[in-house]
């Protein structure tokens, strides 16, 4: 058996051509107060991509999976679905009944947990179709919080609306984990999480604040541009590239199982390559 150094090679460019770079995701999309206006965007450089206007109301929580974007305005108890590729409206999801507005919404990659917008300082978790299966009150949450996701089975949420206040960790029935997890240092609201660092909307600077999800130290910021009017409420990844999030795609920066075991051949041609000629050297 004789391997080429031309295979090998090839081998481990299609390797090298396959693997993601680590830490990035490919969009990040955000819904902004006021206009409604939810944005596509370049999580590494900041630069807008697209826009849709789904026109239903004071924007404020956002939920990406796959090509449907789940939405929420500050005077409404609806949960609005669109296409996020295409914009076109696909109507209502649910409704969460008793509150007059919502704030920021996560997803768990089955159900959603949903911030109440009304005052109180509450989270709620809903299936798809609607049905309630939990309340939760955030104690460090004074009111009309507007900054909530879910990350590695555990919650994060600010502390009031648009506030220079820290982030806290929360476990999925409520109980305080970890106060003070990131500290933003601006008027923060709307958080997402990559599958491996927290970005944060820092409302009125049309910025993004980056924060490393093992530690919450600051990493770096990213300028919005390309458009005019971010005033961003709520931050989504798609939660279809999210390991923690179950919804089938690959860890951000990890390779597939299809380019691990590329690599397991790779390395098993290199190695019984070499057997090979040592064994021919040997019988020589």
């Amino acid at each position: 058996m004789r391997i080429s150094r031309a295979a090998v090679v090839t081998c481990f460019v299609g390797i090298a051509l396959g693997l993601p770079a680590y830490g990035q995701a490919n969009k990040l999309y955000g819904n902004s107060a006021g206009s409604n206006r939810i944005d596509t965007i370049d999580p590494q450089t900041g630069a807008l991509l697209q826009s849709c206007s789904p026109g239903k109301g004071n924007g404020r929580g956002i939920v990406v999976v796959g090509n449907v974007a789940y939405f929420t305005v500050a005077d409404s108890n609806n949960i609005y679905i669109m296409d996020i590729n295409t914009c076109a409206d696909l109507g209502v999801a649910f409704s969460v009944p008793g509150v007059t507005g919502l704030s920021t919404i996560a997803f768990d990659g089955t159900n959603f947990w949903v911030g109440d917008y009304s005052g109180p300082n509450k989270a709620y978790y809903f299936s798809p179709t609607g049905t309630l299966l939990n309340t939760v009150t955030l104690a460090n949450c004074t009111s009309y919080c507007d900054g909530l996701e879910f990350f590695n089975g555990k919650l994060i949420s600010n502390r009031g609306d648009a506030v220079n206040a820290p982030y806290d960790v929360y476990d999925t029935n409520g109980n305080l984990l970890q106060p003070a997890f990131i500290t933003p240092g601006f008027q923060a609201t709307g958080i997402a999480f990559d599958g491996t660092n927290f970005y944060v909307s820092d409302i009125f600077n049309s910025q993004v604040g980056v924060f490393d999800g093992n530690t919450g130290a600051y990493i770096k910021t990213v300028t919005l541009t390309g458009g005019s009017g971010f005033l961003i409420e709520d931050l989504s990844f798609d939660y279809q590239e999210r390991p923690d999030t179950g919804g089938g795609g690959q860890a951000i920066g990890a390779p597939t199982l299809g380019q691990g075991g590329l690599a397991v051949l790779c390395l098993a041609l290199v190695g019984g390559g070499a057997r090979i000629v040592r064994r021919r050297r040997r019988r020589a």
